[in-house]
């Protein structure tokens, strides 16, 4: 699958493995290597009742406790076999839901919060390769769940291209666990952010193409930052530009204050090839 693109090629890969049962997490583990793609799901019966699949997901590095792309490319492969257009995903982050609506699918994510006190905009700007006038807000942990990433606004796209990350000048600049961790950065203005996306080292990833995952974060952290307007319901991600992946993700939520609730976030997927795998 190709997910958050209506146009193969685009957006960002996943793999998905049906029927997974008697596959071990070690086993899984080394099927998304040999994958090596940013994610792989394995689909299981479900031991919540509330659920209708247990999914795993994985990366060529590690398993996670929740990701956006992957629960919605599952879905739709689900829904492409005959699965009901309203699902529950049964994850370690907790139940997802997953709806259909036309050619788009939309997923509950985990909901996220500030998680962190903000850190020195001059030192992340160091580790990004920019001037600190670029960095527009106190970079800072959002996320819950076990779903975190460390935002960083800039003031323009051309910027957001610019970077380039430096580990070891992060970690200087933030601590071990959030330099080696999930790095979202970004511009936004007027309903459309703009982002890039750099996997926790742990993953084996590199530059993500598009990172559901990281738009309930990003929603928070623009409430938190108070550039919302109290009006807005909805904006649009745009992500993967940089890499050639050109994907686009959508969210609807609710505002309250500082707070952004209610999120779901939404997004196209266009089936690529199907096979099999010996194992």
């Amino acid at each position: 699958m190709d997910v958050f693109t209506s146009t193969r090629f685009g957006g960002n890969p996943l793999a998905v493995f049906l029927d997974a049962e008697g596959l071990d997490g070690d086993t899984m583990q080394k099927i998304a290597r040999e994958m090596n793609l940013s994610e792989s799901t394995f689909v299981t019966q479900p031991t919540d009742e509330r659920a209708t699949h247990h999914v795993r997901i994985f990366t060529p590095g590690k398993e996670l406790p929740f990701a956006g792309h992957p629960t919605l490319g599952t879905a739709f492969v689900l829904q492409q076999r005959g699965a009901p257009p309203d699902l529950a995903f049964q994850m370690e982050a907790g139940i997802i839901p997953v709806r259909s609506e036309k050619k788009m699918l939309w997923m509950t994510p985990p909901p996220a919060e500030a998680l962190s006190a903000a850190f020195d905009r001059a030192a992340v700007a160091q580790a990004l390769g920019l001037p600190v006038s670029t960095v527009m807000m106190p970079p800072q942990v959002f996320g819950g769940r076990g779903v975190e990433f460390l935002c960083v606004l800039l003031d323009t796209e051309q910027n957001v291209d610019w970077v380039m990350l430096d580990r070891g000048d992060l970690i200087k600049a933030t601590n071990e666990d959030v330099g080696e961790g999930d790095v979202l950065i970004l511009s936004y203005q007027a309903g459309k952010a703009y982002s890039r996306m750099f996997a926790a080292v742990a993953h084996n990833v590199g530059e993500d193409p598009a990172t559901g995952g990281s738009v309930a974060p990003l929603c928070a952290a623009l409430g938190w930052w108070r550039l919302l307007d109290q009006s807005r319901t909805s904006l649009e991600v745009h992500q993967g530009y940089a890499i050639g992946r050109p994907s686009i993700l959508h969210a609807r939520f609710a505002g309250e204050g500082t707070y952004v609730q209610q999120i779901v976030v939404g997004g196209e997927c266009v089936p690529v090839y199907q096979s099999e795998l010996d194992v």
